[in-house]
């Protein structure tokens, strides 16, 4: 296999963790996942991993009712760190060697994430698993993918999700959503 990136943030929808089912965890999408990831790794790439909670709850969906919107996104923050020690394990079992590592403070389930401790595992060829999103409200996995992911010096980032690209509108609740092959810099932000 021929290494286009050394060092590569991937990051994966909750909802892409659920498979089929829509919610929960399905075992046998995250092992193929994981065989994906571990040929990568074989050939030398470093992997870090950004996963979703979407699967489990979505900060934004569960606001209202007497939780308050910063409640239902540490709600979601900690969904992602369900996720992370879900695919950790089964890394793990599929003869890779995957570490957790979240923004959230748990002792008990996973190590609290610094870049040097992130960069540390990956140079071991490690891969490092990151839960929690960059650990404050409001801001989603995909943003705190990137954020990360120029905080570890990767070369690139990948995104795992039921989407085949970037739509104009959402294509599960719109069928004329247009898949565009180019968005600008102005197009992102302006609409």
């Amino acid at each position: 296999m021929k290494l286009h990136y050394k060092r590569l943030l991937v990051k994966i929808s909750g909802e892409q963790l659920a498979g089929a089912a829509g919610t929960g965890i399905d075992p046998t999408v995250i092992k193929q996942i994981a065989g994906e990831i571990k040929a990568a790794t074989t050939a030398g790439a470093q992997i870090a991993l950004v996963v979703g909670g979407g699967n489990m709850v979505r900060g934004n969906q569960v606001a209202g009712g007497g939780i308050t919107h910063v409640t239902a996104h540490y709600m979601g923050m900690l969904a992602t760190l369900i996720n992370g020690l879900a695919v950790g394990d089964i890394f793990n079992d599929c003869g890779m060697t995957a570490i957790v590592l979240t923004t959230l403070e748990v002792n008990a389930a996973a190590d609290l994430f610094t870049q040097r401790r992130a960069l540390h595992h990956m140079r071991k060829g490690r891969v490092v698993i990151l839960a929690g999103g960059l650990g404050r409200p409001f801001v989603t996995t995909d943003t705190g993918a990137v954020s990360l992911a120029l905080e570890l010096d990767c070369d690139a980032v990948c995104k795992i999700t039921k989407v085949d690209g970037v739509y104009n509108k959402d294509p599960a609740k719109h069928a004329n959503a247009v898949r565009l092959e180019a968005v600008t810099f102005q197009q992102a932000v302006l609409h």
